[in-house]
This record gives structure tokens, C-alpha cells and sequence, in this order.
């Protein structure tokens, strides 16, 4: 949690991406029919975070370990970000070394649970993330973190009723958000790009050729 507090999303998502995106606590983006606004992001708190810190090595947390960062060679933006990152950890007394490496050796390393952080690009479905929240949070998933609260309340999504849907799923994400298995570094935003001379078209993160049928192309 205190990697979380130390974490200053906002300008990683300002600075990086251009603001083309937004900073979430688990699992939805406000894209998705399950989103709850009510679930405000854990802010920047590099105070919370050293009083965090503190805490830890009163319970022999060793504060002079380095803890291995992995991240994958692909994404030269998040490689930036994650330089960024390990600076402002740096900053409020946790000691971070980047390794960049190919996404094949990163799922290697991740496979065999031989990191202490490690960053993956990964991508939710925009309506039910049920499979991944199924295998991240899971005893055999990337976290190794498993919760009965959370099993439950996933378990619960799978219905019709769309409330009932998105208030077990805030149950997940707040949880996520105490417990901090993982963290979601930014959501990018979906873009793409129309030609002047086709209307009806616009792009969607739900896919850009739902109504392909009511599309016309003009001289």
C-alpha cells in the first residue's frame, strides 16, 4: 500500500500519455456498465506512504532491500513510466531496480513468481472482467493473493440483475483497493480515427463495426 501512496499516477497519466487515459483502483474503467464512480482512485501521498513505510520496519521489514522490477522491453512508454516510478519510490525510502526485459523472459520470470514487482500490459474486457479478476486473484494467478470476500462476491456477478452486478464488483475493487495485490498504473484510453468521407462510423471500445450496417461512404 504505501508503493501505492508513492505512486503519482495523475502525472505518469499527464506526462506520458498526454491524459489520454485515467487512473482506476482495480478491475473497471468508466467505459464499463459495472463502473461505480463512488470508488474515488487512491490519491498521491508520499507522506502517507513514508508513514507506511515506517510501520513496516517496526514489524522487520528490511528498508535496505531492492526490490527486482520487471517490466517488458515492448512498451517504451511504460518503460519511461516505470524509471518515473522508481524514482518516486526512491524518494520516500523504497529502493527499486528496473529490469527490462523481453515479454517472453517476462513471463518466464512471472510464470516461476521470480520478481518482487513486475508490470504487464494487460487488457480487460470492457464489460465482465470475471476471468481476470478469477486469475489474478487467485492462490495460482500473478498476485498469489487469494480473499474468501472477494471469491464470494465474484461468484455473485454471475447473474442478470446489472445493480447486483456492479455492487460486487465494487466489493472487489475496494478490497483491492486496501489490500493492494496489484495496481492498475493508468487505463489508456481507446482511439482511433474516421474518414471524412464515411459517416455514421465512430470508433468504440466495444468495436468500431457494431453498426457497420448504417455506415455510408460520401463524395
Amino acid at each position: 500500500k504505501a508503493i501505492l501512496y508513492g505512486i503519482d499516477r495523475e502525472t505518469i497519466l499527464d506526462g506520458f500519455l498526454n491524459g489520454k487515459g485515467e487512473v482506476v483502483d482495480g478491475f473497471l474503467s468508466s467505459v464499463g456498465p459495472f463502473y461505480d464512480s463512488s470508488l474515488t482512485p487512491t490519491e498521491y501521498n508520499p507522506e502517507k506512504a513514508k508513514s507506511l513505510l515506517e510501520e513496516a520496519v517496526a514489524d522487520g521489514w528490511d528498508s535496505s532491500r531492492v526490490l527486482n522490477f520487471y517490466i517488458n522491453s515492448g512498451d517504451t512508454t511504460f518503460g519511461q513510466a516505470a524509471d518515473y516510478i522508481a524514482a518516486k519510490l526512491g524518494e520516500i525510502g523504497i529502493k527499486i531496480q528496473v529490469h527490462t526485459v523481453d515479454l517472453s523472459s517476462l513471463m518466464t520470470v512471472a510464470g516461476g513468481k521470480e520478481f518482487d514487482l513486475m508490470a504487464i500490459q494487460y487488457t480487460y474486457a470492457p464489460v465482465d472482467p470475471y476471468p481476470d479478476v478469477n486469475w489474478l486473484l487467485s492462490e495460482g494467478g500473478w498476485t498469489g493473493y487469494e480473499n474468501d470476500t472477494i471469491v464470494e462476491a465474484l461468484s455473485a456477478t454471475q447473474t442478470s440483475d446489472v445493480d447486483a452486478i456492479r455492487q460486487n464488483y465494487l466489493t472487489i475493487n475496494k478490497i483491492v483497493q486496501q489490500d493492494v495485490p496489484m495496481i492498475s498504473a493508468y487505463v489508456i484510453s481507446a482511439m482511433g480515427a474516421v474518414n471524412n468521407r464515411l459517416v455514421n462510423a465512430t470508433p468504440n471500445v466495444y468495436g468500431s463495426f457494431i453498426n457497420i450496417h448504417e455506415w455510408e461512404v460520401v463524395q
